[in-house]
């Protein structure tokens, strides 16, 4: 399901909205985007982008462990897992038309995604959607907690007290921070003759934390140290 609303664009504003939502098997998926045009001037526009998507996975790939035991998927266990991710985001643009020969453009796009795993199993079948759900039939499944008391492992134990041997893998819960942004600025010196200068900023980090806290990412995300990229492209027009 798709659904876009839009204003008129010849006024000095303009808004549109748009939602879109998917279901099926595996994904069930939401998201809303909404942008808003300001033409200050003729030649100044600014405009912001916010986005929201909500994602339901069902059988979201986590690894695969080797267990001889595991004789119905030949020797190894696939793990999959229940994921819950949300992602924020938002496109903020400004252009400005200085002169007919000289223009800058601004853009940046902050992202803040997070992903929440429960409900682990192991593929019960070759070629199959089914499951073997960790904590039922006599398996097991046991969180270890951090001193602070945040789950850092899950203990996994296919079969209680048969003959397979329980494993640890790590909490895969995520907390996905990152900032993307350029300034171009262009210069017409001479008909023909283009100067370019362009700055490129990008940073990002990574917890192991599955939920989303807007005022904690983003002080923490201008915390992180950036990376910088300067370019200067120049070209000169030799007229015959």
């Amino acid at each position: 399901y798709y659904l876009a609303l839009f204003t008129d664009n010849r006024l000095w504003y303009v808004a549109s909205c748009e939602a879109a939502f998917r279901y099926g098997e595996d994904l069930d998926s939401r998201a809303l985007t909404t942008t808003l045009e300001f033409k200050v001037t003729p030649t100044l526009t600014f405009s912001i982008g916010p986005q929201l998507q909500v994602d339901t996975y069902g059988a979201q790939w986590v690894g695969s462990l080797a267990d001889p035991t595991a004789t119905e998927t030949y020797g190894s266990r696939y793990l999959f897992a229940h994921m819950d991710q949300t992602t924020l985001a938002a496109d903020i643009r400004m252009d400005w038309i200085i002169s007919p020969t000289l223009s800058v453009q601004l853009y940046m796009q902050p992202l803040i995604s997070s992903g929440r795993y429960s409900g682990f199993k192991s593929l019960a079948r070759p070629r199959t959607y089914q499951f073997a759900n960790y904590g039922e039939n006599g398996s097991t499944i046991t969180p270890q907690s951090s001193p602070a008391g945040g789950i850092i492992s899950y203990e996994l134990d296919p079969d209680g007290a048969g003959p397979a041997t329980p494993v640890e893998i790590g909490n895969p819960d995520f907390n996905i921070i990152s900032l993307r942004g350029n300034a171009v600025l262009r210069w017409e010196y001479l008909p023909g003759s283009v100067l370019y200068l362009v700055w490129t900023q990008s940073r990002s980090d990574y917890e192991p934390v599955g939920d989303i806290e807007f005022g904690r990412s983003m002080n923490h995300l201008f915390e992180v140290r950036p990376d910088n990229i300067f370019m200067l492209k120049l070209s000169y027009w030799l007229g015959m």
